[in-house]
């Protein structure tokens, strides 16, 4: 007897489902998704018991003919594809019309359906894969799928799944997901009863801010590209929105939620230094593409995709995302409390003594800047700021039109410093100072072989360290900036810091690992004190500087409080 057989029908179907069916949010995403292809511009999910004792998905669409609903559920029965080129044209979201037929074999189902012109429906039933009813019925336009005990023929997958509030997480993410990517079409969910959300027909804007809030959508930046071939529109959050987590990242295609390290990628690199270390960005991309560009088809449940030219997509959302945060004001803005609450605020005196580990001494990091008359103004990204004072020896306090704006001065200037270092490297011009004596200087094993191996990459940016045997240097000149601060120990601080960034991630240029530490390292520090006409010199540099308004490590170097919000703290208005 032969050790091979051929399987049965339902062993197939069941392995089929297992494959298609993850979880109940899976069933949901393939029944959505067919509404969505039948032209629905209204659909309603509904669910029991995290969808395990009910899943429901209701539409307006075309709805289905009376002899067309046992062929919905065959397997690799579909009306989105007619021949293999159309494999090569995919356009609908779902194609492959395994769905329904998986669905089918692993709970109870029910079809309620009418084409818009019909005098009557056709209501189609199976349980377990097979039919328990196929008969004329009374029913509204458009498509009315339940699901039953989803798993309930499959009992050893279903003691896998996750708790009630678990699987119901998994739903609304994914029904968040597809309402993000579609928002023309109206969306319900309710949960045992219980209404989660009811959102209109609306913009992307206003979907984002009915799915995730004001602040969110009050801290995006719109995104636009065209070419012929390639359209990118959407929005980037501002630095503030940025999380640990890859969560709020969107990337749609042709209509498809899709994943791809290769976006999200270029998204990061689009921020570049306007981001802190771990932080991801939150943005919302809608691509398309001619569908012969890309295969859909690649990933079992199609959250993955392959482009044919992946370097002309990655260049093109690189840019789209650069060019939309070029210009933008992209500090926080604090705004003040609604009156539903109650403001508190503790005044103190505040004493003319240095903070526990700061000092007064003036920054020798600035002291060389043009000085200004106390009355000049200056234009940081479109608004005018006055420096007034420097708090704690670490913040400047200045107003604009907008209200107060709170500057953290090494922030700032460390952005500053990062950007003329940057412009003198771009143009092999490093701004250099040599010393007047050649200092001496040990490194250890790693920083000593990290100057060895990239000496060039050190000089670019204005040092000389030259071997000197073993690990010995000779430290003869240093970026402009570092020559009156005790430069051998801010060069060791420098080689420090580069030398463990540069262990633990090898893809990123050394060059930027430079660039980002010495700026830091020469740039003015917390419990600096500066005069007014340096607080007015540091601002003028900031207007001249791009992304000034985070540092290279991304953290905010401005903060503006509104007039506004300051009228509503003082109870002036808004109360």
């Amino acid at each position: 007897m032969s050790n091979i057989r051929q399987l049965s029908d339902e062993l197939i179907s069941q392995i089929a489902a297992g494959e298609v069916i993850e979880r109940p949010a899976s069933a949901i995403k393939e029944l959505v998704e067919n509404s969505l292809d039948a032209g629905a511009t209204q659909i309603t999910v509904e669910l029991e018991e995290g969808g395990l004792k009910k899943l429901r998905v209701v539409d307006n669409g075309c709805g289905m003919k009376f002899d067309d609903a046992p062929l919905a559920f065959s397997r690799h029965a579909t009306s989105k594809l007619a021949k293999i080129e159309d494999l090569f044209n995919i356009l609908s979201l779902g194609f492959r019309g395994e769905a329904l037929a998986s669905i089918a074999s692993i709970a109870e189902v029910e079809l309620l359906s009418r084409e818009a012109g019909s005098r009557v429906g056709v209501r189609y039933a199976m349980d377990g894969g097979k039919v328990i009813a196929h008969e004329e019925a009374g029913c509204p336009e458009g498509t009315d799928f339940t699901i039953r005990g989803l798993f309930k023929h499959t009992p050893a997958r279903r003691k896998y799944m996750k708790s009630e509030k678990t699987e119901y997480g998994h739903i609304l993410t994914m029904v968040s997901h597809i309402a993000l990517a579609h928002p023309n079409v109206g969306f319900r969910l309710m949960r045992d009863g219980s209404q989660t959300f009811d959102l209109p027909r609306q913009s992307l804007k206003e979907r984002v801010r009915s799915l995730y809030g004001g602040e969110s959508a009050r801290a995006l930046i719109p995104v636009q590209y065209h070419q012929s071939n390639l359209m990118i529109n959407g929005f980037v959050g501002k630095p503030e929105l940025a999380r640990s987590a890859k969560k709020y990242q969107f990337i749609f295609l042709n209509g498809r939620s899709i994943q791809s390290r290769l976006i999200h990628h270029a998204v990061k690199e689009a921020f570049h230094s306007l981001l802190m270390h771990e932080k991801h960005p939150w943005f919302l991309l809608n691509i398309n593409i001619d569908p012969q560009f890309v295969d859909v088809n690649v990933h079992p449940r199609k959250l993955e995709v392959k482009f044919v030219n992946q370097q002309e997509v990655y260049r093109a959302v690189r840019g789209a995302v650069h060019h939309a945060l070029q210009g933008q004001m992209l500090s926080p803005v604090v705004s003040a409390p609604t009156t539903e609450h109650t403001t508190q605020l503790n005044f103190k005196p505040m004493l003319r003594t240095p903070m526990p580990g700061r000092s007064f001494a003036p920054s020798s990091a600035i002291a060389q800047t043009p000085q200004y008359k106390a009355d000049d103004t200056f234009n940081v990204n479109g608004t005018e700021l006055r420096p007034v004072a420097q708090v704690a020896n670490s913040y400047i306090v200045a107003e604009s039109e907008e209200g107060m704006v709170l500057i953290d001065q090494h922030a700032a200037h460390e952005r500053v410093r990062y950007a003329q270092l940057m412009e003198a490297m771009e143009k092999s011009q490093p701004l250099k100072q040599p010393l007047l004596t050649p200092l001496e200087m040990d490194l250890g094993i790693d920083a000593a072989r990290l100057v060895q191996d990239h000496r060039e990459d050190f000089e670019a940016m204005g040092f000389e360290i030259e071997p000197f045997g073993g690990q010995t240097f000779l430290l003869r000149a240093v970026p402009a900036g570092l020559e009156k601060r005790k430069p051998e120990q801010i060069v060791q601080d420098i080689l420090t810091d580069v030398t463990e960034e540069w262990k633990q991630n090898h893809t990123k240029d050394l060059k930027e690992f430079l660039l980002t530490y010495t700026a830091c390292r020469s740039a003015i520090k917390f419990g600096d004190r500066i005069t007014l006409p340096e607080m007015q010199a540091l601002i003028q540099d900031m207007e001249r500087t791009k992304n000034c308004t985070h540092c290279p490590h991304g953290r905010p170097a401005i903060v503006t409080l509104t007039f506004d919000s300051l009228e509503t703290l003082f109870k002036r208005k808004n109360f």
